[in-house]
């Protein structure tokens, strides 16, 4: 049986439990010491303290169960059969799937080197943003006679963006929201912006049957760097202030 104290002080990579044990030993600053962490404990109230008091795994559990929510909502609405998306472009999703679900654990999960951690996030982080393009590969994937400077383009690719972007957007604000930092991390915030990228590819690809690579560039793929972009300018701004 676990103890719920035990949980308290080694939860959230044992930040409580560090946090005491550097308590000095004096008895002004241990009570100083004391307020101060019993302020940090009254703080921890409202939904995103109960959010992401959860364990690990109901907190993965659920950051799955939304994006495969939002990836069933799409496939039955049959805007795109499966069979005919073929087979390097179902293997594509099949791995963006296995992607999703490892970015998501690694954003969640209190790893015991922080280093490491951070090492292991941006390089999950930049496989995020960059393997939905193995779509542009496959044979499907045709070089089309677009008009870049058409009012049609323009509109398919805006419509795409915004479609998969509003619909990946709650699962960037679940794992913000499950993060238990006090400030939520770039690190963090940069996966959560990887899983925007993966997640859109998947409701895209069951969303929009346009193969021409310059919509999939335009509409589909650019969400992922959009979003990344977006995320570095509010941690730069944040830090700057």
């Amino acid at each position: 049986m676990q103890c719920s104290h035990c949980s308290e002080l080694f939860g959230d990579a044992a930040r409580l439990g560090r946090h005491l044990g550097a308590v000095p030993r004096t008895p002004g600053d241990m009570t100083l010491q004391l307020v101060a962490t019993e302020s940090l404990l009254a703080r921890e109230h409202g939904l995103r303290a109960f959010l992401r008091s959860r364990s690990t795994r109901v907190r993965w559990a659920l950051c799955l169960t939304l994006a495969t929510a939002l990836i069933a909502y799409e496939l039955q609405r049959k805007r795109v059969v499966v069979h005919e998306l073929g087979t390097s472009r179902l293997l594509a999703g099949l791995l963006l799937l296995i992607v999703l679900a490892l970015i998501t654990r690694s954003s969640l999960r209190p790893w015991p080197l922080e280093r490491a951690a951070a090492r292991l996030r941006t390089l999950l982080a930049l496989v995020a943003w960059t393997l939905p393009c193995m779509l542009l590969f496959a044979p499907e994937a045709r070089a089309g006679a677009e008009d870049f400077s058409s009012s049609g383009f323009a509109l398919r690719s805006l419509a795409c963006f915004g479609y998969g972007s509003a619909l990946a957007a709650p699962s960037f604000a679940l794992l913000y929201a499950f993060d238990r930092d006090e400030r939520v991390p770039h690190r963090v915030l940069a996966s959560a912006a990887g899983l925007v990228a993966v997640l859109s590819s998947l409701i895209l690809l069951v969303h929009c049957p346009s193969t021409q690579r310059a919509h999939l560039i335009a509409g589909h793929f650019s969400i992922g760097l959009v979003w990344f972009v977006a995320v570095s300018i509010a941690s730069f701004w944040r830090r700057a202030n």
